[in-house]
């Protein structure tokens, strides 16, 4: 599984799982039999991981426009040497701006998963990454419902997204256990068998990957989408 940092802008990625290494470049042999230098991601947690927090300082702002952004998401993916994998995840930042639009351009996504907290403030924002994702013709795998219990609800997302006709591919309640993981960069033991955490993730992992294959089944190849 390879994971991709795409929030440019805020990257924490490398901190969830970790890992303070930096990748590093190395000459492979394309198809041709010609040399290439190619970027290496960094290996944590069983993941090979890229983000843009492995080249800057932990407190450096990315003080950057759409071409640069372009730019830095065409390297992470085109010249990347992810080897053989089974998923490439990548993490998106909020919103409908830059970032989703060069992803649309540069590859035939299988779908986008929105993740969104239940309260209706949130979902408001959850119904326009979902146009977004269908206007740009990328298919949309379902919702999770995050941070769900007696703080911001429950239910919402699901019942949203009954509305917008996609699947709801679980919850993930509000848990300390998850906040003290992600905050000593442990993410991976969430799955320990026996652990709150584990069902939950486990069922939106599993829906999704079921979503996965359903769509790569059903869909055609999509034509490619110009950005006008």
């Amino acid at each position: 599984v390879g994971l991709v940092d795409a929030d440019v802008h805020g990257p924490s990625i490398p901190h969830l799982v970790g890992t303070r290494e930096k990748p590093v470049a190395q000459e492979f042999q394309n198809k041709d039999g010609q040399a290439v230098t190619r970027i290496v991601p960094v290996e944590a947690g069983g993941l090979k991981v890229m983000s843009m927090a492995f080249f800057v300082e932990p407190d450096q702002a990315v003080i950057w426009r759409g071409p640069m952004l372009h730019k830095a998401i065409t390297q992470f993916l085109q010249d990347t040497e992810w080897g053989e994998l089974d998923y490439l995840i990548i993490d998106m930042p909020p919103g409908t701006g830059d970032v989703s639009l060069t992803l649309s351009q540069l590859i035939d996504l299988a779908g986008a998963v929105v993740v969104c907290s239940p309260q209706q403030v949130a979902l408001l924002d959850a119904v326009k990454a979902v146009q977004m994702f269908r206007q740009v013709k990328i298919p949309v795998l379902g919702i999770v419902e995050n941070m769900s219990g007696d703080i911001f609800g429950r239910g919402g997302a699901q019942e949203k997204g009954k509305e917008l006709q996609i699947p709801c591919l679980g919850e993930i309640p509000m848990n300390a256990e998850i906040r003290e993981k992600s905050d000593s960069g442990n993410i991976s033991e969430l799955l320990t068998e026996g652990l709150e955490s584990q069902q939950y993730l486990m069922k939106v992992a599993e829906n999704t990957a079921i979503e996965i294959a359903r769509t790569l089944i059903e869909k055609p190849s999509r034509p490619p989408l110009e950005i006008l």
